[in-house]
Order: structure tokens, then sequence, then C-alpha cells
């Protein structure tokens, strides 16, 4: 029974390693979309993987490492929620801000100014520009 959990769980790694091989068509008229079957105005495109084995094997390390700390942070995120007191409905309140944040300096009023005693306003007419004067 083993044996054949086994070989379930091998067979979808082998039929991707075959799916790698598929014809791959650029279509469209400016060439932004792709398909597997070809299409009126497609042209073929070359996918396959020009990467050695070593290079295949660290890029999938490094994203099942990227997987983890993906899980590792929305457990977190998760958790953080659990953990927040709950909200009246219809109120929004600010979060509060992380403990390692640096604490916010607050700014003295500045005293505002005596108003300056209001001056009379005289109205002027502007005066008209002196002609230039043209030498022949």
């Amino acid at each position: 029974m083993k044996f054949w959990a086994g070989v379930a769980a091998l067979l979808p790694l082998l039929l991707g390693q075959a799916a790698v091989a598929q014809t791959v068509y650029r279509c469209g008229p400016d060439g932004r979309s792709y398909s597997q079957a070809p299409c009126a105005d497609g042209k073929p495109v070359a996918v396959d993987d020009t990467r050695s084995a070593t290079q295949q094997q660290a890029a999938r390390e490094v994203a099942a490492g990227d997987a983890a700390r993906a899980r590792g942070l929305a457990d977190e995120r998760r958790q953080r929620e659990a953990d927040a007191p709950r909200q009246a409905a219809g109120f929004m309140t600010a979060p509060a801000p992380p403990a390692s944040a640096p604490a916010h300096k607050t700014r003295k009023s500045k005293k505002p100014k005596a108003a300056a005693a209001p001056k009379d306003f005289t109205a002027t007419s502007p005066t008209p520009a002196k002609a230039a004067s043209s030498k022949r």
C-alpha cells in the first residue's frame, strides 16, 4: 500500500517534467498573449529550461524557502489579528505603532505674533508707460 502511495506522490512530478517540453505560441497583433494551441498569427517561442541541474535545484530551494517565509508571515499576521482587541462596528482606530518604532517628538506651538496696526488704504492709478521713441 505504501508503494502505491509513493508512486501516486511521484506521478505529478514526472508529469510536470513532461510538460516542460510543450510548444508555446506568441499570439495577438502586438504579441502580448501566449497560448499552448497554435493561433492564426502565432509564432512558436522556445521555452526550454537551459539551466543546469544544480541551478534548477538551487532555484527550487530558494522557492521553497520563500514559500516557508510567506507561510510564517501569514501565520504571524493571523496571530496578531487574533490577539488584537475587537473593534466596535463602524469605528476605526489607528493601529498601535510597533514596539520598535521611535517615539515622535511633539512640536511646540508658536505664539501668534501681535497683529500690526492696520494702515489706511490709499488707491493709486497706474502710471502710463512711456512710449518708446524710435529713431530712424
